[in-house]
């Protein structure tokens, strides 16, 4: 599997409050996961980091995982993560309030389990197309949900980044949990708000297919970001699962 990862701090923003990274198992499984922090001035860096090495750090140990062994797994390292923000925000006066988005993605061989809290997204592209595989959780979600805005609406809508779910915050939160069938060539993105709020799921669709080599994929996405705006801290993870050659060697074997 190829994988690229970036973050930026955006043109509007004076500290960045993302992170992410690649992490692998004993039975060398990769874990992609990206965090969008929030908080007043440092906080959010610090649920962001926490939660990423956490989380990061409790997929090294792991082995053999399966889908139904990963789904289980995120919601015991998530509930820790969430209980450990919340004790590091009441010890300390400054880290109150923090908090952080999620999403993750667990990969094994021909199957993959997502995880995502807040509004960082994963999106899959497959011949040609490309679909978001995690729904927002967000005030402006909901409204679309409810039918009660259109898709436009929802774009511009000033309400549009608060989120209903997140790391941190309380004691209990929602966590979404997928499975997902891979394919050779299939490609991910995961990414913080900084890019979906700035770059049209078509626009980021144009610049991977235009761009065959992931790492200047993600230099294309963040450059577009930023002079789309770059209100935000940009954060991409990409990963193109192995082609169809390699796989059928590995299979052959």
């Amino acid at each position: 599997m190829e994988v690229a990862k970036l973050t930026d701090i955006g043109i509007q923003r004076k500290e960045n409050q993302d992170q992410l990274g690649d992490f692998y198992n004993q039975s060398d499984q990769a874990l992609l996961i990206l965090c969008d922090g929030m908080g007043g001035q440092n906080a959010g860096d610090v649920a962001s980091e926490m939660a990423l090495f956490q989380v990061g750090k409790a997929w090294e140990e792991t082995v053999d995982m399966t889908h139904q062994r990963a789904r289980d797994w995120f919601q015991l390292v998530l509930q820790d993560a969430n209980d450990r923000l919340i004790e590091k925000s009441q010890q300390y006066h400054d880290l109150e309030g923090m908090g952080t988005t999620v999403v993750a993605i667990a990969v094994m061989d021909r199957e993959a389990t997502i995880a995502h809290i807040g509004d960082s997204r994963a999106y899959q592209i497959r011949d040609g197309a490309i679909k978001q595989i995690t729904k927002d959780h967000s005030y402006v979600q909901e409204l679309l949900d409810l039918n009660m805005i259109s898709e436009e609406e929802a774009k511009a809508h000033p309400q549009k980044n608060i989120i209903t779910q997140s790391l941190g915050v309380k004691p209990d939160f929602y966590v979404d949990i997928d499975r997902l069938h891979l394919y050779p060539d299939d490609v991910f993105v995961l990414c913080s708000d900084g890019l979906s709020d700035m770059l049209a799921d078509e626009d980021i669709l144009a610049i991977i297919d235009h761009y065959p080599h992931l790492d200047e994929s993600i230099q294309r996405l963040v450059e577009a970001a930023n002079q789309a705006g770059g209100k935000d801290n940009i954060s991409v993870i990409l990963a193109r699962i192995e082609g169809s050659d390699e796989y059928a060697n590995r299979a052959a074997h």
